[in-house]
């Protein structure tokens, strides 16, 4: 193991992240790191997930996570790499974590060593479309990432880049010059009794959110370029991008969509109780300011009259949180219904159009929207 700097990040992943860096800076590129919301302690276990549009990005998100945040990020490369002479010397030195995805068992091992890591304080990237995009748009995400981050009880730190698909992509294969990347690294709020599959939606919803903001504000627009998403000349998908689609792509949409819900309802929530807990401060400062002044019965009535204003503002954050719970609540259940309608009607209209006299007569019912291809030539 190669010798750790005073930030403790291995010696051999500085070299490696800091030659992919100067080769960059070679052709002119420039990285603008935004940081939204708070900024967690160095020793917080993370689980850093990102878009993957570039062999480059994961070089990229170590480095802005190591300035900004000042975490280490071992990432989980393939096995394959470790067997390569010098890129597996440096693997090993870097701290990565193989993943021996043609075995069995080589996952559960990488899994199990990544939350070895997480709970010894550590960080740990994760790209979970589980390969490069091939069109330029955001793949369905697979759900070890939020697995990982809850069996481990680590915060999860969402990096979305947007501009790195402009060196070593399936649309360029050297560096552009004076390329820009935006790059945005958000810190999810914890929602406690979350599963693995409502904290994916919530990743994949801030991906896109953040990759609609960056394409909008990105100072080299240009839709007419190849690289610009969705890529008019796109790759051929890999297996795991084929396999991601075809079993992730529904489910996704609808996570992202209860995500996107359940985001905004934490957004109001957090509003909320950063309101009340300011008017609680100021009416403590105000008791305290006014108490030098005060005969000794008013500054009692005042201490009072401030603990009857901390309970209300109490009172009033569990009526938000109850009252944002039951509309979580209601929305579920009015999207269950309505999913349940929808298949109720797809039965109904299959078993109209497998109907033995409608298919000797030739007919159709009204009911179903599309006609049936076992009808006989010249059915209307």
């Amino acid at each position: 193991m190669f010798a750790r700097g005073q930030d403790g990040t291995p010696w051999a992943w500085r070299w490696v992240v800091g030659a992919v860096l100067r080769v960059l800076r070679l052709f002119g590129w420039r990285v603008a790191v935004q940081v939204h919301g708070e900024v967690p302690p160095a020793d917080t276990p993370l689980v850093v997930v990102a878009n993957h549009t570039s062999n480059v990005d994961p070089f990229l998100v170590a480095e802005a996570v190591r300035r900004h945040v000042g975490a280490f990020v071992r990432p989980l490369a393939k096995a394959e790499v470790f067997d390569v002479p010098v890129l597996g010397f440096l693997a090993r030195g870097a701290g990565a974590i193989p993943v021996a995805r043609e075995h069995g068992d080589g996952r559960a091992q990488a899994y199990d060593a990544a939350v070895s890591v997480l709970r010894d304080g550590g960080t740990v990237y994760v790209a979970p479309e589980g390969t490069i995009t091939h069109d330029g748009t955001l793949l369905p995400l697979r759900h070890g990432a939020a697995r990982l981050a809850l069996d481990a009880g680590a915060r999860v730190l969402v990096a979305t880049s947007f501009g790195a698909q402009r060196a070593f992509s399936p649309v360029a294969r050297l560096p552009h010059r004076d390329a820009h990347v935006g790059l945005v690294l958000d810190l999810l709020p914890r929602d406690d009794g979350e599963d693995a599959a409502a904290l994916t939606g919530r990743m994949a919803a801030t991906m896109l959110q953040r990759t609609e903001e960056l394409r909008a504000s990105y100072p080299q627009a240009d839709p007419t370029a190849p690289w610009w998403p969705p890529y008019p000349t796109p790759g051929t998908p890999t297996a795991t991008a084929r396999e991601n689609l075809e079993r992730y792509r529904d489910a996704m949409a609808e996570a992202v969509e209860t995500a996107r819900s359940r985001m905004a309802e934490l957004a109001v929530s957090s509003e909320v109780e950063t309101r009340l807990r300011r008017a609680g401060d100021r009416a403590r400062e105000l008791a305290d300011h006014a108490a030098d002044r005060l005969s000794p019965q008013a500054r009692d009535r005042a201490a009072e009259l401030a603990e009857q204003a901390r309970e209300l503002a109490h009172e009033l954050q569990e009526v938000a949180h109850d009252l944002g719970e039951q509309a979580r609540v209601r929305a579920t259940d009015a999207r269950d219904r309505a999913a349940d309608a929808r298949d109720r009607a797809a039965e109904a209209r299959e078993r109209l159009r497998e109907s033995p006299l409608d298919r000797i007569e030739g007919r159709v019912p009204e009911e179903a929207s599309v006609p049936d291809d076992d009808a006989p030539p010249g059915a209307d």
